[in-house]
């Protein structure tokens, strides 16, 4: 019986044997009910694990840094990286984190205890996905894949979710928690799109794991650890099919630009609204006649009443695609026809060249830095 199981039991326990004093002849049903519904907890843990286990796969990713050593010497250092990833698609493709395969020099898939060589096809450095690929394919011809569900809701906060990973390296594991809610920033950093929170502890080893729902449902991928909750960020669904499609067709993920900002503001009536606090020189925003002061009210007949729907909606809507987005200016509601044009190379180049310091700065932070053939890390 896990921990939770043990309070659920002893709290209905409790329950049962005060009851009983008042109705004796329920005593029974009452005590039964919590074991009734434990099992079905158990079996349903027992079926997302067993169904999706053998889709989830070992990455392992040879970097070498140059550091500083204990004597103010510069000496290279190599590392093997390990991470998770998850079949994508029956000809050997892995969906992982970018974190794992930035700056490698070789990428190997371990699955079944084979271990093949692989490349990377691609990778997106805002949502961190990396999209890898067996050199020689699966031998198998029916490898279990992971199904992406590219038109479906987010998962609602308190939704009960299994994430199964290689954490440290060891066989597919489970672990069990809660989706504590949706961040679209976090410690004074703006997140790319609308990211899952989780009460998941992600160990060494467990980010680019798939994360389900107790129906087992695809859910996100683990995307990063959060040490002050001890929790995780997982992908949603939508984003990485969204994201596997870009990279899979072109290579590389296609991000639209509006050129506005906006934040939410307090509003007596509806709790939240979205005012519009700037608008780009010669931008899409400008060029559709926005204003600083706009409320915003819907986007493709959605009403959206924070930035964070505004987000979800913005972050499908493809360069050239037009949307037509009603504002509230002055008490007049407005419909302004707004086509997105595709995002600036330089601000994902900027942030590969900011993973790429963090990932040097990590090695450099590191106690021992004397050079070491293949260190797992």
């Amino acid at each position: 019986m896990t921990f939770h199981g043990h309070i659920a039991h002893a709290v209905a326990f409790s329950l049962a044997a005060c009851f009983a004093q008042v109705c004796p002849a329920q005593t029974a049903k009452l005590s039964a009910r919590p074991d009734n519904a434990e099992l079905s907890l158990q079996e349903k843990l027992y079926s997302v694990f067993d169904n999706n286990k053998n889709s989830v796969v070992k990455v392992y990713a040879q970097k070498k840094f140059v550091v500083r050593g204990k004597d103010g010497k510069t000496v290279e250092k190599t590392t093997l990286d390990a991470g998770s990833g998850f079949f994508i698609g029956k000809d050997g493709v892995v969906m992982t984190s970018a974190f794992i395969t930035m700056c490698s020099e070789k990428l190997w898939i371990e699955w079944h205890g084979l271990l093949m060589d692989a490349r990377i096809v691609g990778f997106d450095p805002l949502t961190t996905v990396a999209i890898i690929r067996s050199e020689k394919g699966i031998r198998s011809k029916n490898p279990p894949i992971v199904m992406m569900d590219s038109s479906g809701e987010l998962a609602r906060p308190a939704t009960i979710l299994v994430s199964i990973s290689h954490e440290m390296g060891l066989p597919a594991a489970p672990r069990m928690g809660l989706l504590s809610g949706w961040n679209i920033e976090f410690g004074g950093a703006f997140l790319p799109t609308v990211y899952l929170r989780t009460d998941i502890m992600s160990v060494r080893g467990s980010t680019g794991g798939p994360v389900f729902d107790m129906n087992g449902k695809f859910v996100g991928m683990t995307i990063a650890s959060i040490p002050e909750t001890a929790g995780s960020f997982v992908l949603p669904a939508n984003v990485a099919a969204r994201i596997r499609d870009d990279i899979l067709l072109s290579g590389e993920p296609v991000y639209s630009w509006f050129g506005l900002q906006a934040q939410d503001v307090p509003d007596p009536k509806f709790g939240t609204r979205i005012s519009v606090t700037l608008v780009a020189e010669n931008g899409p925003a400008k060029i559709a006649g926005f204003k600083t002061g706009d409320i915003i009210e819907s986007i493709d007949g959605t009403p959206v009443k924070n930035n964070m729907q505004l987000r979800a909606k913005t972050f499908f809507v493809r360069p050239g695609q037009s949307s037509k987005i009603v504002v509230n200016r002055n008490g007049e509601s407005l419909s302004l026809e707004i086509t997105a044009q595709k995002m600036s190379g330089d601000v994902v180049k900027a942030r590969i060249e900011s993973m790429q310091k963090e990932a040097r700065q990590a090695r450099e932070a590191t106690p021992d830095a004397e050079p070491k053939e293949d260190s797992h890390e």
